[in-house]
Order: structure tokens, then sequence, then C-alpha cells
């Protein structure tokens, strides 16, 4: 019985056609087209999707973004339920050591939590306020030097006037870190005695007051 022979070029050109539709699918790194890959299915990539901020006709608020379901805390995270700031004065107590990680972790979420609005420098004149939002008062300012790191904790955790809550974002001890980092802004020394209580605020000119005055009440 005679074998059938293969004929090798019919066969080589099969081959070369075969490799070529997989690297043409792989989008081999070696080809120089700036073209993205030819794609069979390509759901994941232009999948119907929200992004963040953007506005959404689904719900009645008219946002993607949805807010926490009431009483949930994010992972390794606390329910913050201190309400007013008198109470706050006792019921927050920063135990968090100050140490060089602390402060450099501090910096860090206050630049990218704190900093939109407050600034870098603390001073009130974030990129929102560039943008046509409301100044925040100026962190450095005598009144808020004076509060205790148990009330500045308070403001972060509850939200103020039209600063929300930032529970829901930052941990507890980032919460601290915060304080003790915004305290080296202030010129004071983190974890001090100053810092355990709210003291009198030392007093400012009528310009600077009444100024801190309209900002505090439009924040």
């Amino acid at each position: 019985m005679v074998k059938p022979k293969i004929k090798f070029f019919p066969a080589l050109l099969v081959g070369l056609f075969l490799i070529f539709w997989v690297l043409l699918l792989s989008g081999n790194i070696l080809w120089t087209s700036n073209q993205p890959p030819l794609m069979i299915i390509d759901d994941m990539d232009t999948q119907s999707k929200a992004t963040p901020q953007e506005q959404s006709n689904f719900f009645p608020d008219g946002g993607t973004v949805r807010p926490p379901v009431e009483g949930t805390v994010p992972r390794d995270g606390a329910l913050y339920t201190v309400e007013s700031p008198e109470e706050a004065e006792t019921a927050n107590v920063n135990n968090v050591p100050v140490t060089e990680f602390v402060l450099a972790r501090g910096k860090n979420r206050f630049n990218t939590f704190c900093s939109p609005c407050h600034a870098k420098n603390a001073e009130g004149n974030g990129l929102v306020v560039a943008r046509g939002f409301t100044p925040p008062p100026s962190l450095l300012r005598p009144e808020t030097k004076a509060m205790s790191d148990g009330r500045l904790y308070h403001v972060i955790s509850h939200g103020q006037n039209i600063m929300p809550s930032y529970a829901d974002k930052l941990t507890p001890v980032d919460r601290w870190a915060v304080v003790h980092y915004l305290r080296t802004l202030q010129g004071i020394e983190p974890g001090s005695a100053a810092t355990r209580t709210t003291v009198a605020a030392a007093p400012v000119d009528q310009a600077q007051s009444t100024d801190n005055t309209a900002t505090t009440e439009n924040r």
C-alpha cells in the first residue's frame, strides 16, 4: 500500500498562514505598528460603564458615584460616633506615635485628600479654589492652631459646614497622622502638651477677624 505524500510547499504555506494570524491576533510587541491589535471580542475595552464624576440618567440625583450605605465602614475602618466638638475633646485621644513614617504618611494623605481645598501649605488656596470653589479658612490661623488634636480629628471624621466627613476615605490611624502632619505646617510640635486641649485663640486684628468670620460662614 502506497502512503500518500504530503506536499511540502502547500503545507508550508498553511503553516505560515496560521503563524501570521496567531501573531496578528496576539498583537506581538515586536511589531512596529502603533495600531491596537485586532480583537474579535472587544467588549472588555468598549463596555458601557460610568466614569468618575460622570452624570447619570439612571439615579434620581443625577450622579454616578453612590454614597456608602448608612452604617457601613471601609475595611479596617471604624464607625465614628462622636457628634459634637465638645464631646470630641475627651473622646478623641491621639495615641499614634510621632515618627518619621507617621509624618510622611500624614503628608501623603494631606496632599491627597486635603490639599485640593486647603492647599499643600494649608493656607486655603487649593486648586479647587482657583476654579471658583469657596475658599476654606486657613489652617494656619490662630483659631485652628488653638484646637486640640481631638477636635481637629473630629472635623476630619465628622465634617464641618460644607466640608464632608472623610471617615469613609481615611482610616483612623491615617486621620491622626494627618493631624500630626498639620501640626508641623502650623509650626507646633506634634504630640506636645499644647495639642491636647483646645484653648482660646490668640487675638487677631479686626480685618483678619472679619475675613475669617466671613470665610467660616461660607465654609
